[in-house]
């Protein structure tokens, strides 16, 4: 046997095998032509079937008796049938133009995903829902902050969103800003977290409101003053690597809760003592009593472990309260 030479004509190695064993043996039978072939018996009948559909091999009634056709023949016959199948394929390769609107339209798919990388939501109810439904889907991990005073229309919202995201034993980190530790409700809110396992920290210093979702999906206030103008959904790798660095950024620079963040009043009397050595002074600059003023002065002295007001500047520095 010669390998496959006919494969040019379109028969397989083992239907070539099969006709040059005809041309050597004409009249054996499928029996025969199995055992020399080394093939089973209905491997044997599917290939002279084949052979006889291509017109290449004689047989008579009951399939006893097989023969090849004459070789010039054989050939010419699989040529043509060759030929016409490959003017098919040319008639289809010419024809093919028409799959150009078939892949624009996989194009268009694509830009259109692209653009819904970022996506924006407008309202306080379209921001909650939002966040609501990312967080139903997420698995690894929330990352949140808090710039400022919850509203209360949405912080019981926040609140159950949040705890049923716990509660699937799912992780949290979250930064809440002192604005908004100063109100009775959020630092419940805060210290419930905590009690479910996420962990919280204090900032004091300037805070974007962020939520992202398994490092794969951001929502971004529109207006970081206002939670209720709407958000941006962010999904583009480029953009969610900035607001991750910058979650980071500001985790690092944050405070356990149990630190006890100063409030919004007590930081500008701090921020006053740094400069002032007069308690009437820094009361007037404030526009609160004096007793009020040094009330508070006297509150921090004892948190900051301080035994004078230069010292309580020192420490609150250092913790990054003012």
């Amino acid at each position: 046997m010669e390998g496959n030479a006919l494969a040019v004509l379109g028969l397989s190695a083992q239907e070539e095998a099969v006709y040059r064993l005809l041309l050597r043996s004409p009249g054996i039978g499928l029996l025969s032509i199995a055992h020399a072939c080394g093939t089973g018996q209905d491997d044997a009948q599917a290939t002279v079937a084949r052979l006889l559909d291509l017109g290449v091999v004689r047989a008579d009634a009951d399939w006893s008796a097989l023969s090849g056709v004459d070789p010039a023949t054989a050939v010419d016959r699989l040529a043509r049938l060759r030929i016409q199948g490959l003017q098919g394929e040319i008639r289809q390769v010419a024809s093919s133009r028409h799959l150009i609107d078939s892949l624009a339209e996989d194009q268009m798919a694509g830009q259109r995903a692209a653009v819904s990388e970022l996506q924006q939501v407008e309202g306080l109810d379209q921001v909650i829902a939002c966040v609501d439904e990312l967080s139903f889907f997420a698995r690894e991990e929330r990352l949140t902050t808090h710039p400022g005073p919850i509203l209360t229309a949405a912080l019981d919202a926040v609140r159950t969103s949040d705890l049923k995201y716990l509660r699937r034993g799912l992780a949290m980190r979250t930064i809440v800003h002192a604005d908004a530790l100063g109100h009775r409700q959020v630092d419940r809110f805060a210290s419930e977290l905590a009690q479910q396992g996420a962990q919280v920290r204090g900032a004091t210093g300037r805070l974007e409101r962020m939520v992202i979702f398994d490092r794969r999906t951001a929502l971004v206030a529109t207006d970081p003053d206002d939670i209720t103008c709407g958000a941006l959904i962010i999904r583009q790798p480029g953009l969610l690597a900035h607001l991750l660095s910058l979650f980071e950024y500001r985790w690092s620079q944050a405070h356990a809760v149990p630190d006890e963040l100063p409030t919004s009043a007590e930081r500008h009397v701090l921020e006053v003592m740094a400069r002032v050595d007069k308690d009437e002074a820094g009361a007037r600059e404030l526009g609160m009593s004096l007793r009020t003023y040094r009330g508070h002065v006297a509150s921090l002295l004892r948190r900051l472990d301080a035994a004078n007001r230069f010292q309580a500047a020192l420490a609150a520095r250092e913790r990054r309260w003012i």
